[in-house]
């Protein structure tokens, strides 16, 4: 794939509803199941080892029938907590960087945001790419790079992630917008694709490409 191309967002050939398909075995890592379905589009948050969620909460909402969105903001902490390590722009285009590594080939990011202490992103793995061993794979290279860059040591991600698998159009828009529009609604910039470690300016150089 192109270089260029790497760096655009890209969509599943197709939204493999998730409620058609079984269960690959069920992981748990903290608090909350992961139950991934091969072939599906997923909404993932993780963050900083050094941000503190209310657990109790994470389970609550994982029994009701809230907007997955709004489940989503559940778990998500607030902007500022912890170190925010991902706030220098190094360690964020470390992030990024690795994100986008494989893009089109392991996995299709439909949309990214490295926020200062948490990352989301929305992507469908590619045929015998797990997402649980992309998620290792990106928190594994990201804190050897980030502790490299910064001269600092340890754990630098919780183990502990949050997983909505997309059920449809409509749903996986609703997971890109949020996605994008993150730094807004957390007050550190106007406009999306002002941010400059998300899909966001990236999906808009591209419309304007086309122009």
């Amino acid at each position: 794939m192109p270089e260029d191309d790497k760096k655009r967002p890209l969509y599943p050939n197709e939204i493999v509803d998730p409620r058609t398909v079984p269960f690959s075995s069920a992981k748990f890592r903290g608090y909350l199941p992961h139950l991934y379905k091969d072939g599906c589009t997923y909404f993932v948050t993780f963050c900083l080892v050094d941000v503190v969620e209310d657990r109790r909460l994470a389970r609550r909402t994982l029994k009701g029938n809230e907007d997955p969105t709004e489940i989503a903001e559940s778990f998500e902490p607030g902007p500022f907590a912890g170190s925010c390590v991902l706030r220098e722009p190094v360690s964020a285009r470390i992030m990024e960087d690795a994100l986008l590594y494989f893009q089109g080939e392991r996995y299709a990011l439909s949309s990214w945001c490295v926020m200062p202490n948490h990352v989301h992103v929305v992507m469908t793995p590619h045929d015998g790419h797990l997402l649980q061993r992309i998620l290792h794979s990106w928190k594994s290279f990201t804190a050897h790079e980030i502790n490299r860059q910064n001269g600092s040591s340890g754990p630098v991600w919780q183990e502990e992630s949050f997983d909505h698998a997309v059920r449809d159009q409509d749903s996986l828009q609703r997971f890109i917008t949020y996605t994008e529009m993150n730094p807004v609604s957390a007050g550190l910039v106007d406009q999306p694709e002002l941010w400059p470690f998300s899909s966001a300016r990236l999906r808009i150089e591209g419309e304007e490409d086309h122009l």
